[in-house]
């Protein structure tokens, strides 16, 4: 019960509030921007702010990106409802493997450079029927499409102290075009909780950047993130993380994952989440769970999510990655 206590008091710590005001709600441009990445994340109700390390953390938290051991490729599709896709790229690498430096240690030390990573978004929304201002259909389509691209470097600052940083580069386009860009921030602070490790991380995500389409230009949908990682054993995760988006209520979001080792280099994972961001009166049916399967194999991992909308049905998620 005092671990339980100490990440929920850690993570329920009041979000800074100022530019996070009701006359905000569902006000941001860039929404696919809230989409996550891998299937693995999904799997667990994107409650793995503090827990990436790989290239995944260029999207989640750079300072993720400061406990990276070797290269790290991966690759996502997402199928969602009404034709949308989404496609995720990441790929990142420590900084001394560039250089020429031997391998690196888990226990980071000050004088190691971390690590750089980043990563490609693209959203396709699927042909929509164009309809005038008064919703007569005028025979045409036209295709809303998302795209950002993401360099993040993380670094540690000492043995248990990351920090990371990432910039953006966004385009969208509904009939007109608009682009901007904007960047993350985060640390992270892992130490043993008893014997146990444990991570405690804070970030702020979409940070500056506004998206113009003729006149009208809208905020991009910055969030701040205080997560939580704890490993209660060697094989298994717990995760609590607390979302604020300046453009809606904070939420949390819960992900657990147990990993069943089979023979070397072979194992296989089960994943469940809770997400309350989802949790609405507007969609009837099942929206806030999560759940998820992964399997390793050697230097390869597939992974796959399952993330219900209720109404508007069920989407899925699957990830194939390579570390080398």
């Amino acid at each position: 019960m005092k671990i339980i206590a100490l990440m929920l008091a850690t993570a329920l710590a009041p979000p800074a509030q100022a530019a996070f005001r009701d006359k905000d709600a569902a006000t941001g441009a860039g929404q696919f921007l809230k989409l996550g990445a891998d299937a693995r994340s999904e799997g667990m109700a994107e409650a793995v702010h503090a827990e990436s390390s790989d290239a995944n953390a260029v999207y989640w938290n750079p300072a993720g990106l400061a406990g990276l051991e070797y290269r790290h490729a991966t690759i996502t599709h997402g199928a969602y409802y009404q034709s949308v896709f989404y496609d995720y790229v990441a790929y990142a690498q420590p900084v001394p493997s560039v250089l020429g430096g031997s391998s690196r240690e888990r226990e980071l030390r000050t004088s190691q450079l971390g690590a750089f990573g980043a990563a490609l978004i693209y959203m396709n929304a699927g042909p929509i029927s164009e309809v005038d201002n008064a919703g007569n259909p005028t025979g045409q389509n036209f295709t809303p499409q998302d795209a950002a691209f993401i360099a993040g470097w993380g670094l540690p600052l000492t043995k248990n102290l990351d920090v990371g940083i990432s910039g953006k580069y966004i385009t969208s386009r509904v009939e007109e075009s608009a682009e901007t860009g904007a960047f993350d921030l985060g640390a992270r602070l892992h130490f043993l909780l008893f014997t146990m490790p444990y991570t405690i991380s804070a970030g702020i995500s979409n940070l500056g950047g506004r998206l113009r389409f003729i006149k009208e230009q809208e905020l991009l949908p910055t969030t701040l993130t205080v997560g939580n990682t704890l490993r209660p054993t060697k094989n298994s995760v717990l995760s609590f993380d607390m979302v604020a988006p300046r453009d809606g209520d904070p939420y949390p979001a819960l992900g657990a994952e147990y990993r069943v080792p089979v023979d070397p280099g072979m194992a296989f994972a089960l994943r469940v989440g809770y997400q309350h961001r989802t949790n609405t009166n507007d969609i009837s049916g099942a929206t806030s769970l999560s759940a998820g399967a992964g399997a390793t194999f050697s230097r390869f991992s597939v992974d796959y999510a399952w993330l219900p909308y209720g109404a508007l049905g069920d989407t899925h998620r699957f990830s194939l990655s390579y570390r080398f």
